[in-house]
């Protein structure tokens, strides 16, 4: 019997005592940040990697340390058609993330363009400015620690991660109070980020990406 080329995963399939019901809710908060498929109740997996596995280790140990039982196993999906849906799954969950982080950086593009059009900066604008920011490398971070798919969401972590970088520039130039630079900077970024929130990805090939991670 021939064995199908397909990617490969990584199944953690576990068992945590019923009581104290916060171990449950822990492991699951885990997974969660994790990213990680829900294949079926206390079965989850996500491409393999060795990022993954170290994850997946880590969290196998935790579990076992608190009573419970883990097992890890590598496996390759035998239906293209499942694993196409489970890929799917992963990259729209790790994509809404990222447009969160594109949108919520346009949100402080267009605050930064009204004080520069009134050449105000006062200290209140300056905060509400700080916290807009704030928000934004909250989402940012977020995003990053769920993504566990390698390149596969490459192009859409670097836009992210260079609006962010923008922003940073143009809040510093800002409480320099440099409006001539600033409004270079928003004729960059607008353009940078016009569309980019909605812009739908190309959906990988599981064939084709299983070299990539």
């Amino acid at each position: 019997m021939s064995e199908r080329n397909g990617m490969r995963w990584l199944q953690l399939t576990y068992k945590v005592p019923s009581e104290p019901s916060q171990k449950r809710v822990w492991v699951w908060r885990r997974l969660q940040h994790l990213g990680a498929y829900p294949l079926q109740h206390s079965v989850y997996v996500l491409p393999f990697t060795e990022e993954v596995e170290k994850h997946f280790r880590q969290l196998a140990q935790e579990i076992r340390e608190m009573g419970g039982e883990a097992c890890l196993f590598a496996l390759v999906a035998l239906d293209p058609a499942d694993e196409q849906r489970m890929l799917q799954t992963l990259l729209e969950a790790r994509y809404r993330e990222y447009d969160q982080v594109l949108q919520q950086g346009e949100r402080f593009l267009a605050l930064a363009a009204s004080l520069v059009d009134a050449e105000c900066h006062s200290e209140d604008a300056q905060a509400k400015l700080g916290d807009c920011l704030e928000k934004l490398h909250g989402l940012f971070r977020a995003a990053r620690r769920h993504d566990l798919l390698g390149s596969l969401t490459a192009a859409k972590r670097a836009t992210a991660a260079e609006l962010l970088a923008g922003c940073e520039q143009l809040f510093r130039v800002l409480v320099e109070r440099d409006y001539a630079r600033a409004r270079r900077l928003l004729a960059l970024y607008g353009e940078f980020s016009s569309g980019m929130a909605e812009t739908d990805q190309p959906l990988a090939d599981p064939s084709t990406v299983a070299g990539q991670l």
